[in-house]
C-alpha cells in the first residue's frame, strides 16, 4: 500500500493515471507479486516453526516405550493425574506472577524518572543503563548474580557489616526472581516510555492549573493513560517469565522447578511424549496469559485518543527521582561490576571481598576443553543466521510495507508469531523435527531454528524504519525507468541502511547468547558458547566463568555502541535538515 505523503517542502506525488502509467485496476497484480518477497521468510516458518509444533503434538500422542505405532493420550493423562505437575504449573504461574508485579513495581517510577529528564543525551545514557543486561549472556548475568547471592557474596558481606544475620538466597525462589527482574526491566521500561511520550502535555498542565500536587497527577492523568504501555510490559514480561529456563536451572539449583526446566528434565530422561505434554501446557498457558492482556489493553485503551495540542509535556527530576534512578542504575549494573572484579580474583571460590588480584582464571579459558570450538559454532551460527534473517527478513518487511488489507496483516502476524512461543517449547519442537528429517542435524539445524527466533527481531527493526520513508522517492525512480530492483536499492534501501545494520546487529547478539533453545538442538559432542558456558556453571563455579564474561561483556559493549550509533542515525533522519531539503 503506497501512502500519499505531502508538505510544503516535498513536491506532492502524482497518481499513475496521470503519469501514464498503468491503471489502478493493476494494482492488485502488483501487490501480489510485491508480496511474493515475504514467501521465504513465510516458507521458513510453515516449514520450521508450523512444522515443527506439529510434530511436537503428534509426539504427545505417542507411547512412552516407543514400541507401538498407535496414537494414546496416556501422555496427556499421565500430566493432568499428576499432582507434582500440578504443583509445578502452580508454581510456573505464580513465579509469572511475582516477577511481573516486582517488575512493574521497579520499572514504572524508573520509565517515568527517564521520561522526565530534559536532555536528550542523559536520557538516552539512562536508557543504556537499564538496558545493558540484555547486552550480555543471560548465563554471564545469571553468574553475576550467585555471586551476589551467594552465602559468601556481596549481600551477605554488607549485612555482616551492619550486624544482621546472613540471608540464604541463592538456590531458592528469591534469587531467580531477582535475577528474572533484573533481566527483563527492559520490557517493562520501554513499553511505558513509549506509552508516556504520546500523553498530551496539555492534560498535565491543565491539572496543575486546577491546583493538583503532583501525587495527584501521577494517581489520575498519568497512571491512567499509561495503562496500555504497563499492562504491555507486563505482558511480555510474564510471557518471557513463564518460558525462562538457564536462570531458573542456575539459580534454583533444582529445588525451583518450573515448566520450562520440567521439560529439560524430561528429555534427559529420555520421556519425549511427557516433554511434549509439558512443552504444550506451557504454551497453552502462554496463550491464555496473553489473550487475557490483550483484553485489559483493549478495556484500558481510548479508541479516539486523548488529542493532540501545542502544549508540552513540562520536564524536570526532582530529588526523588534522582536517587530512585541511582540505585536502580546500581541494581542493573552490580551483578556485572561484580562479575569484572571476580574475575581478577586470587582464589578458586566466590567470595567477597575478594582476598587478592590474580589474571590466572584468564589464562585458565585458554586450557579449557571444548571452549575454542564452541566459540567458533557460536560465531559460524550467529553470522550465518544473521545474513539469512537480514535478507528474509528486510524482504518480508518491504512486502509488508507496500501492500495492504487484512490478509496481509493477518501474515504479519504470523510471521512474528515466534516470539509469543516459549523458546524451550520451540527448542525442543525443532529437535523432534530436525530429528525425523535426518538431513538438517547439526550447524544447519540450529541455524536455521534460530532463524525462526530472530527473523521477527529484524522485521520489527526494519519495519519501522521503513514506515518513515517517503515513497515518492522511489516512484520517482521508476518513472524515469529504473526496475524495481534498482529502484529499491538506489532509494529507500539507502534511507533504511542504518536500520538493517543495526537489525543485523541485534540479531548476531541474539542468536550468539540463544541458550534455552539452543541446548535441545545440539548432537552429541556439539555445543555453543552460552551452552558451554550453562554447563561449566553447572559444574564449577570458579572464576574462570567470570574472566570469560568479562570478555563477555566488553564484546558485547562494543557491539551495543556500534547498534547504537546506527539506530541513532536512523531515529534523527526524518529531522535531518539537509535530507528535508533535497
Amino acid at each position: 500500500m503506497t501512502t500519499t505523503l505531502s508538505s510544503p517542502s516535498r513536491p506532492q506525488r502524482v497518481e499513475p493515471s496521470a503519469r501514464g502509467a498503468a491503471p489502478a485496476a493493476s494494482a492488485g497484480p502488483r501487490s501480489a507479486r510485491t508480496l511474493l518477497l515475504a514467501a521465504p521468510a513465510i516458507l521458513l516458518l510453515l516449514v520450521l516453526f508450523v512444522g515443527a509444533l506439529a510434530t511436537l503434538l503428534e509426539y504427545t500422542f505417542q507411547h512412552a516405550s516407543g514400541t507401538s505405532t498407535a496414537l494414546t493420550p496416556a501422555a496427556w493423562i499421565d500430566f493432568f493425574t499428576s499432582s507434582y505437575r500440578w504443583s509445578v504449573v502452580g508454581k510456573t504461574a505464580v513465579i509469572g506472577v511475582e516477577a511481573t508485579v516486582a517488575t512493574v513495581i521497579v520499572g514504572f517510577p524508573t520509565a517515568y524518572a527517564l521520561h522526565r529528564i530534559r536532555s536528550r543525551g542523559w536520557r538516552y545514557a539512562g536508557l543504556f543503563i537499564v538496558f545493558a543486561p540484555l547486552l550480555t549472556s543471560v548465563v554471564a548475568r545469571t553468574y553475576g548474580w550467585s555471586l551476589l547471592l551467594g552465602d559468601s557474596g556481596m549481600v551477605n558481606w554488607m549485612l555482616q557489616l551492619v550486624h544482621l544475620p546472613p540471608l540464604h538466597l541463592l538456590y531458592a525462589t528469591p534469587s531467580v526472581l531477582i535475577a528474572l527482574v533484573h533481566i527483563l526491566l527492559p520490557f517493562m521500561v520501554f513499553p511505558v516510555m513509549t506509552s508516556l511520550g504520546q500523553i498530551d502535555g496539555a492534560l498535565g498542565e491543565a491539572a496543575r492549573d486546577l491546583g493538583a500536587p503532583p501525587w495527584v497527577r501521577l494517581r489520575n492523568v498519568t497512571l491512567p493513560l499509561a495503562a496500555p504501555g504497563i499492562l504491555g510490559g507486563a505482558q511480555l514480561v510474564f510471557a518471557m517469565t513463564i518460558s525462562s529456563f538457564a536462570t531458573p536451572a542456575l539459580l534454583g539449583g533444582g529445588k525451583v522447578s518450573v515448566l520450562a526446566t520440567l521439560v529439560y528434565s524430561d528429555v534427559n530422561n529420555v520421556q519425549w511424549p511427557m516433554a511434549s505434554v509439558t512443552s504444550y501446557v506451557l504454551l497453552g498457558l502462554a496463550l491464555v496469559v496473553l489473550g487475557v492482556f490483550g483484553l485489559l489493553q483493549r478495556a484500558v485503551s481510548s479508541p479516539g485518543g486523548t488529542g493532540v495540542t501545542a502544549s508540552e509535556d513540562v520536564k524536570g527530576l526532582g530529588v526523588g527521582s534522582i536517587v530512585w534512578l541511582a540505585l536502580v542504575d546500581v541494581f542493573v549494573l552490580a551483578p556485572l561490576a561484580i562479575i569484572v572484579v571476580s574475575s581478577f580474583s586470587s582464589v578458586s571460590y566466590g567470595a567477597w571481598p575478594i582476598p587478592g588480584w590474580s589474571t590466572k582464571w584468564y589464562a585458565n579459558l585458554a586450557v579449557q576443553e571444548g571452549l575454542g570450538s564452541s566459540v567458533v559454532s557460536s560465531l559460524v551460527i550467529a553470522v550465518v543466521t544473521t545474513v539469512i534473517v537480514v535478507v528474509l527478513g528486510t524482504a518480508a518487511a518491504v512486502a509488508y510495507w507496500r501492500t495492504g488489507g487484512r490478509g496481509v496483516r493477518l501474515l504479519q502476524t504470523f510471521t512474528l508469531s515466534p516470539t509469543v512461543v516459549p523458546k524451550v517449547a520451540i527448542g525442543f519442537a525443532g529437535f523432534i523435527l530436525i530429528q525425523r528429517l535426518g538431513f538438517l542435524q547439526g550447524i544447519v539445524g540450529i541455524v536455521l531454528m534460530h532463524c525462526v527466533v530472530t527473523l521477527p527481531f529484524v522485521m520489527v527493526v526494519v519495519g519501522a524504519a521503513l514506515s518513515r520513508v517517503d515513497t515518492t522517492l522511489e516512484e520517482a525512480a521508476h518513472d524515469l525507468g529504473a526496475g524495481a530492483f534498482r529502484a529499491f536499492a538506489t532509494t529507500t534501501l539507502p534511507a533504511i541502511r542504518s536500520a538493517v545494520i543495526a537489525a543485523a546487529l541485534f540479531a548476531f547478539i541474539i542468536s550468539f547468547d540463544e541458550v534455552d533453545m539452543t541446548v535441545f538442538l545440539l548432537s552429541p559432542g556439539e555445543s555453543t558458547l552460552p551452552v558451554w558456558m550453562f554447563t561449566y556453571m553447572q559444574k564449577y563455579q570458579d572464576p574462570t566463568l567470570a574472566a570469560l564474561s568479562t570478555l563477555l561483556i566488553a564484546f558485547s559493549l562494543l557491539i551495543a555502541v556500534i547498534a547504537g550509533a546506527f539506530l541513532f542515525r536512523t531515529a534523527a533522519l526524518p529531522n535531518d535538515p539537509e535530507r528535508t531539503n533535497s
